[in-house]
């Protein structure tokens, strides 16, 4: 099983004792391929980041992801959503307008509530992917 870590503040604590990525692998007894990795994608077992943090004397939790950097990228999702909603309730009233004075049919309308229901679900959708790899900043 794979944790997320703040590889920012990993190397920073590195970078702080001035080791190498070589170095830490060293102290840690991790290969340096391990340290790069942990590193570059942010996730270790749980094994490798008891390893990490021993050799750079903190708790393991130090090395958790921020709750600065997580609430910055969960605060961009929930705009994400809010406006996602938005967009739905204002695309349905328009639609429920012109199906109240007639400008369209129940067929049409029908259609319309479909084609945004979906594409809301589309990109509710692609905001949690998004978020969930970390791409939404």
């Amino acid at each position: 099983m794979e944790d997320i870590i703040n590889s920012e503040v990993l190397k920073s604590l590195r970078l702080n004792k001035s080791w190498s990525q070589e170095k830490l692998a060293n102290a840690s007894g991790l290969s340096l391929r391990t340290v790069q990795r942990v590193e570059n994608t942010g996730t270790a077992s749980l094994e490798t980041k008891l390893a990490l943090s021993s050799a750079l004397e903190i708790k393991p939790e130090q090395l958790g992801v921020q709750s600065e950097q997580s609430q910055n990228r969960s605060n961009t999702a929930i705009y994400g959503y809010l406006g996602a909603a938005i967009g739905l309730v204002s695309s349905y009233s328009g639609i429920t307008l012109g199906l109240w004075q007639g400008n369209v049919s129940f067929g049409q309308a029908g259609l319309w509530y479909g084609v945004v229901g979906a594409f809301i679900g589309i990109t509710c959708g692609a905001i949690g992917f998004l978020n969930r790899r970390r791409v939404v900043a």
